[in-house]
Protein backbone atom coordinates (compact mmCIF):
# COMPACT_ATOMS: atom_id res chain seq x y z
CA UNK A 1 0.00 0.00 0.00
CA UNK A 2 2.98 2.27 -0.21
CA UNK A 3 3.65 2.58 3.53
CA UNK A 4 7.28 2.08 4.49
CA UNK A 5 8.07 0.40 7.79
CA UNK A 6 11.68 0.28 8.92
CA UNK A 7 12.40 -2.83 10.96
CA UNK A 8 15.51 -2.08 12.99
CA UNK A 9 15.92 -5.73 13.91
CA UNK A 10 19.01 -6.76 15.83
CA UNK A 11 18.11 -10.43 16.20
CA UNK A 12 21.21 -11.94 14.64
CA UNK A 13 21.54 -15.32 13.03
CA UNK A 14 23.78 -16.25 15.95
CA UNK A 15 20.80 -15.71 18.21
CA UNK A 16 21.28 -12.44 20.11
CA UNK A 17 17.82 -11.15 20.91
CA UNK A 18 15.83 -8.59 22.79
CA UNK A 19 15.34 -10.19 26.20
CA UNK A 20 18.09 -12.77 26.12
CA UNK A 21 19.56 -15.31 23.74
CA UNK A 22 17.49 -16.74 20.91
CA UNK A 23 18.18 -19.78 18.79
CA UNK A 24 18.10 -19.37 15.05
CA UNK A 25 14.61 -20.93 14.97
CA UNK A 26 13.14 -18.31 17.29
CA UNK A 27 14.78 -15.52 15.30
CA UNK A 28 13.26 -17.04 12.17
CA UNK A 29 9.81 -16.75 13.77
CA UNK A 30 10.27 -13.00 13.92
CA UNK A 31 11.44 -12.99 10.31
CA UNK A 32 8.32 -14.90 9.26
CA UNK A 33 6.09 -12.29 10.88
CA UNK A 34 8.07 -9.53 9.19
CA UNK A 35 7.63 -11.23 5.83
CA UNK A 36 3.86 -11.27 6.46
CA UNK A 37 3.96 -7.53 7.07
CA UNK A 38 5.90 -7.13 3.83
CA UNK A 39 2.85 -8.22 1.85
CA UNK A 40 1.33 -4.79 2.38
CA UNK A 41 4.36 -2.69 3.36
CA UNK A 42 7.78 -1.88 2.04
CA UNK A 43 10.29 -3.22 4.57
CA UNK A 44 13.68 -1.68 5.23
CA UNK A 45 15.84 -3.80 7.53
CA UNK A 46 19.09 -2.61 9.09
CA UNK A 47 21.27 -5.14 10.89
CA UNK A 48 24.85 -6.14 11.54
CA UNK A 49 24.28 -9.47 9.80
CA UNK A 50 22.68 -10.37 6.46
CA UNK A 51 19.20 -11.82 6.78
CA UNK A 52 15.89 -12.44 5.06
CA UNK A 53 14.67 -8.90 5.69
CA UNK A 54 18.03 -7.10 5.97
CA UNK A 55 18.37 -4.50 3.25
CA UNK A 56 21.32 -2.65 4.78
CA UNK A 57 24.18 -4.35 6.65
CA UNK A 58 25.68 -1.75 8.95
CA UNK A 59 26.49 -0.87 12.54
CA UNK A 60 24.02 1.79 13.67
CA UNK A 61 26.48 3.06 16.28
CA UNK A 62 28.57 4.31 13.34
CA UNK A 63 25.71 5.95 11.45
CA UNK A 64 25.92 9.75 11.68
CA UNK A 65 23.62 10.61 8.78
CA UNK A 66 20.33 8.71 8.85
CA UNK A 67 18.69 10.58 5.97
CA UNK A 68 19.54 7.97 3.28
CA UNK A 69 17.77 5.30 5.35
CA UNK A 70 14.73 7.32 6.41
CA UNK A 71 13.49 8.76 3.14
CA UNK A 72 9.80 7.84 2.89
CA UNK A 73 9.81 5.82 6.10
CA UNK A 74 6.52 5.87 7.99
CA UNK A 75 7.43 3.95 11.16
CA UNK A 76 10.45 2.50 12.92
CA UNK A 77 10.62 -0.63 15.07
CA UNK A 78 13.88 -0.33 16.98
CA UNK A 79 15.30 -3.62 18.25
CA UNK A 80 19.03 -2.89 18.11
CA UNK A 81 20.61 -3.29 21.55
CA UNK A 82 23.11 -5.03 23.71
CA UNK A 83 21.36 -7.35 26.14
CA UNK A 84 21.84 -8.92 29.54
CA UNK A 85 24.14 -11.74 28.29
CA UNK A 86 26.50 -9.08 26.89
CA UNK A 87 27.32 -7.78 30.37
CA UNK A 88 30.22 -10.23 30.54
CA UNK A 89 31.63 -9.38 27.12
CA UNK A 90 30.91 -5.68 26.57
CA UNK A 91 31.85 -2.56 28.51
CA UNK A 92 29.51 -0.03 30.09
CA UNK A 93 30.58 2.39 27.36
CA UNK A 94 29.49 -0.10 24.67
CA UNK A 95 26.05 -0.42 26.30
CA UNK A 96 25.72 3.35 26.48
CA UNK A 97 26.84 3.81 22.87
CA UNK A 98 24.33 1.41 21.35
CA UNK A 99 21.38 1.31 23.73
CA UNK A 100 21.33 5.04 24.46
CA UNK A 101 23.53 7.03 22.07
CA UNK A 102 22.44 5.31 18.85
CA UNK A 103 18.81 5.40 19.97
CA UNK A 104 19.03 9.15 20.64
CA UNK A 105 20.47 9.86 17.19
CA UNK A 106 17.91 7.66 15.45
CA UNK A 107 15.04 9.30 17.34
CA UNK A 108 16.22 12.78 16.42
CA UNK A 109 16.72 11.87 12.78
CA UNK A 110 13.37 10.11 12.57
CA UNK A 111 11.52 13.07 14.01
CA UNK A 112 13.27 15.47 11.68
CA UNK A 113 12.54 13.24 8.67
CA UNK A 114 8.80 13.14 9.34
CA UNK A 115 8.56 9.56 10.59
CA UNK A 116 5.17 9.16 12.28
CA UNK A 117 5.80 6.34 14.75
CA UNK A 118 8.75 4.94 16.73
CA UNK A 119 8.43 1.64 18.62
CA UNK A 120 11.19 0.66 21.04
CA UNK A 121 11.79 -2.98 21.93
CA UNK A 122 12.27 -2.92 25.68
CA UNK A 123 12.14 -5.59 28.38
CA UNK A 124 10.36 -6.48 31.59
CA UNK A 125 13.90 -6.81 32.96
CA UNK A 126 13.80 -3.05 33.59
CA UNK A 127 11.64 -3.58 36.68
CA UNK A 128 14.77 -5.05 38.26
CA UNK A 129 14.74 -4.81 42.04
CA UNK A 130 11.23 -3.35 42.20
CA UNK A 131 9.75 -6.78 42.93
CA UNK A 132 11.86 -7.31 46.05
CA UNK A 133 9.62 -5.49 48.58
CA UNK A 134 6.69 -7.77 47.68
CA UNK A 135 8.90 -10.84 47.97
CA UNK A 136 10.23 -9.64 51.32
CA UNK A 137 6.67 -9.40 52.59
CA UNK A 138 5.92 -12.97 51.47
CA UNK A 139 4.12 -12.25 48.22
CA UNK A 140 4.73 -12.58 44.52
CA UNK A 141 5.10 -9.18 42.89
CA UNK A 142 2.14 -8.18 40.73
CA UNK A 143 4.00 -6.20 38.08
CA UNK A 144 1.98 -3.57 36.26
CA UNK A 145 3.28 -0.57 34.38
CA UNK A 146 2.52 1.50 37.50
CA UNK A 147 5.40 -0.21 39.30
CA UNK A 148 8.41 2.11 39.35
CA UNK A 149 11.38 0.27 37.80
CA UNK A 150 14.56 -0.06 39.87
CA UNK A 151 17.43 -0.94 37.54
CA UNK A 152 19.54 -3.92 38.55
CA UNK A 153 22.34 -3.69 35.97
CA UNK A 154 23.67 -1.76 32.98
CA UNK A 155 21.16 -3.44 30.66
CA UNK A 156 18.23 -2.20 32.73
CA UNK A 157 19.79 1.23 33.09
CA UNK A 158 20.31 1.73 29.38
CA UNK A 159 16.91 0.35 28.41
CA UNK A 160 15.26 2.77 30.84
CA UNK A 161 17.38 5.59 29.44
CA UNK A 162 16.21 4.68 25.93
CA UNK A 163 12.60 4.66 27.12
CA UNK A 164 13.10 8.12 28.64
CA UNK A 165 14.43 9.39 25.31
CA UNK A 166 11.33 8.05 23.57
CA UNK A 167 9.08 9.69 26.14
CA UNK A 168 10.83 13.04 25.70
CA UNK A 169 10.59 12.80 21.90
CA UNK A 170 6.84 12.11 21.84
CA UNK A 171 4.69 14.55 19.88
CA UNK A 172 1.22 14.29 18.31
CA UNK A 173 2.87 13.80 14.91
CA UNK A 174 5.69 11.58 16.26
CA UNK A 175 4.19 8.89 18.44
CA UNK A 176 6.55 6.79 20.53
CA UNK A 177 5.97 3.62 22.51
CA UNK A 178 8.06 1.01 24.33
CA UNK A 179 6.98 -2.62 24.47
CA UNK A 180 8.50 -4.31 27.53
CA UNK A 181 8.38 -7.98 26.75
CA UNK A 182 9.26 -10.87 29.00
CA UNK A 183 11.41 -13.98 28.52
CA UNK A 184 10.95 -15.38 25.02
CA UNK A 185 14.04 -17.48 24.45
CA UNK A 186 14.39 -21.27 24.59
CA UNK A 187 14.82 -22.79 28.05
CA UNK A 188 14.23 -26.27 29.52
CA UNK A 189 10.64 -27.21 28.66
CA UNK A 190 9.28 -27.40 32.24
CA UNK A 191 10.67 -23.97 33.03
CA UNK A 192 9.49 -22.43 29.78
CA UNK A 193 5.97 -23.87 30.15
CA UNK A 194 5.65 -22.57 33.73
CA UNK A 195 7.06 -19.18 32.77
CA UNK A 196 4.35 -18.73 30.13
CA UNK A 197 1.95 -18.37 33.07
CA UNK A 198 3.66 -15.40 34.67
CA UNK A 199 6.96 -14.20 33.16
CA UNK A 200 7.40 -15.57 29.64
CA UNK A 201 5.98 -15.07 26.15
CA UNK A 202 6.24 -16.72 22.75
CA UNK A 203 8.28 -14.85 20.15
CA UNK A 204 5.32 -15.05 17.77
CA UNK A 205 3.20 -13.18 20.30
CA UNK A 206 5.90 -10.54 20.65
CA UNK A 207 5.80 -10.00 16.88
CA UNK A 208 2.00 -9.78 17.01
CA UNK A 209 2.18 -7.12 19.74
CA UNK A 210 4.47 -4.97 17.62
CA UNK A 211 2.20 -5.38 14.63
CA UNK A 212 -0.75 -4.21 16.72
CA UNK A 213 1.24 -1.26 18.08
CA UNK A 214 2.01 -0.14 14.54
CA UNK A 215 -1.69 0.11 13.80
CA UNK A 216 -2.90 2.27 16.69
CA UNK A 217 -2.69 5.90 17.73
CA UNK A 218 -1.85 7.02 21.28
CA UNK A 219 -2.18 10.35 23.04
CA UNK A 220 1.11 10.11 24.95
CA UNK A 221 4.15 7.88 25.37
CA UNK A 222 3.30 4.38 26.54
CA UNK A 223 5.52 1.68 28.06
CA UNK A 224 3.52 -1.55 27.94
CA UNK A 225 4.11 -5.04 29.36
CA UNK A 226 4.01 -7.84 26.80
CA UNK A 227 3.89 -11.30 28.37
CA UNK A 228 1.95 -14.51 28.19
CA UNK A 229 -1.64 -14.30 29.40
CA UNK A 230 -1.70 -15.25 33.07
CA UNK A 231 -4.44 -17.32 34.70
CA UNK A 232 -3.52 -15.79 38.06
CA UNK A 233 -5.26 -12.97 39.90
CA UNK A 234 -3.61 -10.37 42.09
CA UNK A 235 -5.10 -11.95 45.20
CA UNK A 236 -3.19 -15.16 44.37
CA UNK A 237 0.15 -13.47 45.07
CA UNK A 238 0.61 -14.60 48.66
CA UNK A 239 -0.21 -18.22 47.85
CA UNK A 240 1.98 -18.12 44.74
CA UNK A 241 4.95 -17.18 46.92
CA UNK A 242 4.32 -19.72 49.68
CA UNK A 243 2.72 -22.64 47.82
CA UNK A 244 2.59 -22.21 44.03
CA UNK A 245 1.42 -25.82 43.34
CA UNK A 246 -1.79 -25.23 45.29
CA UNK A 247 -2.63 -22.29 43.02
CA UNK A 248 -1.62 -24.15 39.88
CA UNK A 249 -3.93 -27.04 40.74
CA UNK A 250 -6.86 -24.62 40.89
CA UNK A 251 -5.97 -22.26 38.05
CA UNK A 252 -4.37 -24.60 35.48
CA UNK A 253 -5.18 -28.24 36.30
CA UNK A 254 -4.34 -29.34 32.76
CA UNK A 255 -0.80 -28.04 33.14
CA UNK A 256 -0.49 -29.87 36.46
CA UNK A 257 -1.61 -33.08 34.75
CA UNK A 258 0.80 -32.52 31.86
CA UNK A 259 3.69 -32.03 34.29
CA UNK A 260 2.71 -35.17 36.17
CA UNK A 261 2.55 -37.20 32.95
CA UNK A 262 6.08 -36.19 32.04
CA UNK A 263 7.43 -36.48 35.58
CA UNK A 264 8.22 -32.78 35.76
CA UNK A 265 8.27 -30.94 39.07
CA UNK A 266 5.96 -27.96 39.56
CA UNK A 267 7.56 -24.71 40.71
CA UNK A 268 7.39 -24.42 44.50
CA UNK A 269 7.25 -20.65 44.46
CA UNK A 270 6.47 -17.93 41.92
CA UNK A 271 8.07 -14.57 42.62
CA UNK A 272 6.35 -12.31 40.07
CA UNK A 273 3.48 -12.03 37.62
CA UNK A 274 3.75 -9.64 34.69
CA UNK A 275 0.26 -8.22 34.32
CA UNK A 276 -0.82 -7.49 30.76
CA UNK A 277 -4.10 -5.66 31.27
CA UNK A 278 -2.65 -2.51 29.75
CA UNK A 279 -1.65 -4.39 26.59
CA UNK A 280 -5.22 -5.67 26.28
CA UNK A 281 -6.64 -2.20 26.85
CA UNK A 282 -4.30 -0.22 24.58
CA UNK A 283 -3.26 -2.75 21.93
CA UNK A 284 -6.08 -5.26 22.05
CA UNK A 285 -3.31 -7.81 22.65
CA UNK A 286 -3.60 -11.13 24.41
CA UNK A 287 -1.06 -13.88 23.83
CA UNK A 288 -2.02 -16.83 21.65
CA UNK A 289 0.83 -19.26 22.35
CA UNK A 290 0.60 -20.21 26.01
CA UNK A 291 2.04 -23.11 27.98
CA UNK A 292 0.26 -25.62 25.73
CA UNK A 293 2.44 -24.59 22.79
CA UNK A 294 5.53 -25.54 24.80
CA UNK A 295 4.45 -29.06 25.81
CA UNK A 296 5.04 -31.69 23.08
CA UNK A 297 1.85 -33.24 21.66
CA UNK A 298 2.42 -36.62 23.33
CA UNK A 299 2.28 -34.88 26.72
CA UNK A 300 -0.85 -32.87 25.90
CA UNK A 301 -2.88 -35.86 24.77
CA UNK A 302 -5.55 -36.72 27.31
CA UNK A 303 -5.01 -33.53 29.31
Amino acid sequence: EGDAISIMNHVHQNGVGIAGVYTFEIAETKVTKTVQLARSHEIIGIDLAPGLTTTHVTDIVRVDDWSPYLDGVDAIVHFAALHAPHRESHSRDAFEALNVGATARLLAAAKQSGVAKFLLASSTSVYGKAKLPANASGRAAWVTEAMQPIAEDIYDETKLAAEALCADAFAPDFQTMALRFSRSFPEPLPQMAAYRLHRGVDARDVASAFERALGISVAYFEAINISGYSPFAENDCEALWHDAPSVLRVRVPRLVEAFSTRGWILPKTIDRVYATGRAEQILGFRSTFGWESVIPPDVREGC
